[in-house]
C-alpha cells in the first residue's frame, strides 16, 4: 500500500475508535436513565451510569492500535542519510 493510503486508513481506524467509544458511553447513559425513569414515581433510584472504560471493549483498543501502526507506516523515514 502506499504512504498516502496508509495514512488515510490509519485516520480512519483511528476515528472509528473514538466514535465506537463515544457511542458506546451514550449507550451507557441512555442505559441508566431508562430505570431510573421508570422508578422516580416510586422513590430514590441510583442513576449513575457505570462508564465503560477504554481496555473493556475490543474493538476500541485494536481499532486505536491498527490505526496508530497504519500512520506510523504512512510517514516513512528518510532512508537516503
Amino acid at each position: 500500500m502506499s504512504n498516502r493510503l496508509n495514512k488515510i486508513i490509519g485516520t480512519v481506524f483511528l476515528l472509528a475508535s473514538g466514535a465506537y467509544y463515544t457511542a458506546e458511553r451514550i449507550g451507557a447513559k441512555i442505559a441508566a436513565a431508562i430505570p431510573a425513569a421508570g422508578s422516580a414515581a416510586r422513590g430514590s433510584y441510583d442513576a449513575t451510569p457505570t462508564n465503560p472504560t477504554f481496555f473493556e471493549n475490543f474493538f476500541v483498543w485494536f481499532f486505536m492500535l491498527v490505526g496508530f501502526v497504519l500512520l506510523t507506516f504512512g510517514f516513512p523515514k528518510d532512508r537516503d542519510g
